[in-house]
């Protein structure tokens, strides 16, 4: 009997039945989001997907546009949202500490993960491009062939989830593209994998960077990753330093809801082109720059709420 509670106990054992049960949370009830969308079409749009499920890939149809963010709205919702919820259930915490929700964000927190938004722009625009130029070598020509599909049916499908011309549609943009993935995704990466790996191996940098990894591979886009891997390190040092859930899901929201505006219809024509969807900085002053701002900016957070969060272990 010891050595079976023993062997239960133990880290290793410990954090892997945990991710496996957050997995299976994950696929069933972001199943669930998707059933749900998808039996919601038919009597809202006369789309009947179980007979056609086809019809999704009709882009240029725009109630096949509204379905498929109906669809994507729920899913988001039963894939990241109430399995984080659920898991921290699962592990005996109170889900509103252990994500952190119960954290009033400082109004000068705030304001720094605001400018870190925009200053970290340039040097993410640029390593999205260094990340589509990589090319792998000739025996992984199958592999790169697939990756770019991928890449590019993605694009095509969020360049026609953009694609609006009425407030309305901005709206909407603003909370499937914008609102529930900065929710979602924080809840789901911050406020459980980075908090439960940190919780398992007692390591945070370490509960960092592998929660970026994951936040980067999820999106199962390979000419994006080390963009998006970047962010989840800027995320996870502002979660880690503020101790504040509300910090990355604000970060989050902005960055994301910066490219539904900009690329917004009567407006987008109108902006300058640095504001441009796509649009990188060639000046390696520039990147350099914003790469060394967003450094000192949550070097800065970390000085202002070290005494808070790490000495008085809020």
């Amino acid at each position: 009997m010891t050595e079976k509670k023993m062997f239960w106990e133990h880290p290793a054992v410990y954090f892997i039945t945990r991710m496996m049960i957050l997995l299976g949370m994950m696929i069933f009830w972001g199943g669930v989001g998707y059933i749900a969308g998808v039996s919601m079409i038919q009597p809202i749009w006369g789309i009947d997907l179980v007979k056609t499920p086809s019809d999704l890939n009709n882009l240029d149809n725009p109630l096949i546009l509204q379905a498929t963010k109906l669809i994507q709205a729920l899913s988001s919702i039963g894939l990241f949202i109430v399995p984080s919820w659920l898991f921290c259930k699962s592990i005996q915490q109170e889900p509103v500490e252990y994500l952190k929700l119960n954290r009033k964000p400082l109004l000068k927190e705030m304001l720094i993960a605001l400018v870190l938004v925009f200053a970290a722009m340039p040097v993410v625009s640029w390593m999205f491009y260094i990340n589509q130029q990589i090319t792998l070598p000739a025996s992984f020509h199958e592999l790169e062939q697939y990756l770019q599909e991928t890449e590019n049916k993605a694009a095509k499908i969020t360049m026609a989830f953009l694609n609006v011309n009425e407030w309305k549609g901005l709206l909407i943009n603003i909370v499937v593209i914008a609102l529930l993935p900065a929710i979602g995704e924080e809840l789901l990466f911050r406020g459980v994998f980075q908090n439960f790996i940190r919780h398992v191996t007692g390591k945070r940098h370490f509960a960092v960077i592998v929660t970026a990894i994951l936040f980067s591979a999820i999106h199962f886009q390979f000419y994006g990753f080390f963009p998006r891997f970047y962010l989840g390190l800027v995320l996870g040092y502002m979660f880690l330093f503020t101790g504040n859930i509300w910090i990355t899901i604000l970060i989050h929201f902005v960055n994301n809801a910066f490219t539904v505006i900009c690329s917004y219809g009567p407006i987008k024509n109108k902006l300058p082109e640095i504001m441009q969807d796509g649009y990188v900085f060639e000046s390696w002053v520039v990147n350099t720059s914003s790469f060394v701002i967003s450094t000192l900016l949550i070097a800065l957070i970390y000085k202002i709420t070290y005494k808070r969060v790490w000495y008085n272990g809020e």
